[in-house]
């Protein structure tokens, strides 16, 4: 998978953070339960422009679908 960070509200080891989120979901949608995700996404429950942080206690992983709709795009 490649890896680009979002911006510089995310922190350096992003990319080693959003991989361990999905091993530890098992590369599941939190949301819908469709497993063995090719291209998961990492969603912050609390948002980082709430004060959420981007610590795993505080990620999902999700399905680009689940994910689209979480953010109504």
């Amino acid at each position: 998978m490649s890896y680009i960070r979002p911006d510089s509200r995310y922190p350096n080891n992003w990319n080693r953070i959003r991989f361990y989120v999905f091993s530890r979901d098992k590369y599941t949608c939190q949301i819908c339960g469709r497993a063995n995700l090719s291209k998961p996404n990492c969603h912050h429950i609390i948002p980082i422009g709430r004060g959420g942080s981007s610590n795993p206690s505080n990620l999902i992983t999700v399905c680009r679908h689940c994910h689209e709709r979480i953010h109504h795009i």
